[in-house]
């Protein structure tokens, strides 16, 4: 991590205006976004390369491709992972990344699940669980 409040973030998302609207806000808060992927080489290809201290990943990818596939590969290289989804797993995503913050969600929410998801990387309870988050 770059500092204690700032996030290198990965975002994994088939919707290239969602992706650049959460870039958006997570940069307006001080985090990091070190790129975005739709499909699962691409996600693995930027991680690799740029180190991310967390990815916001999408269930549902491009071409058929589940985000459940993502976060299991991204954990075992030790990439923690956060589903940002409409379609947010239940037990299944367990194991898979730390928890979901349902789609759809505001700036402030958003803000708040990133903040709370480094307070658990770091140790700590979160703060602050926003309503439409859930850790696992």
């Amino acid at each position: 991590m770059q500092g204690p409040e700032t996030m290198k973030i990965l975002i994994v998302e088939d919707e290239a205006l969602v992706a650049m609207e959460i870039e958006a806000i997570l940069e307006a808060v001080g985090h990091q976004v070190i790129g975005f992927a739709d499909n699962q080489s691409d996600a693995l290809a930027l991680a690799d390369e740029r180190q991310p201290d967390i990815a916001l990943v999408d269930i549902q990818l491009a071409q058929g491709e589940s985000g459940l596939d993502v976060a299991q590969t991204l954990t075992s290289r030790g990439v923690a992972c956060l589903f940002a989804s409409g379609n947010c797993p239940k037990e299944r995503g367990r194991g898979l990344a730390l928890g979901c913050l349902h789609k759809p969600f505001s700036d402030r929410t958003l803000s708040a699940a990133v903040s709370a998801i480094r307070d658990v990387l770091g140790g700590f309870k979160p703060k602050y669980l926003p309503p439409s988050m859930h850790l696992y």
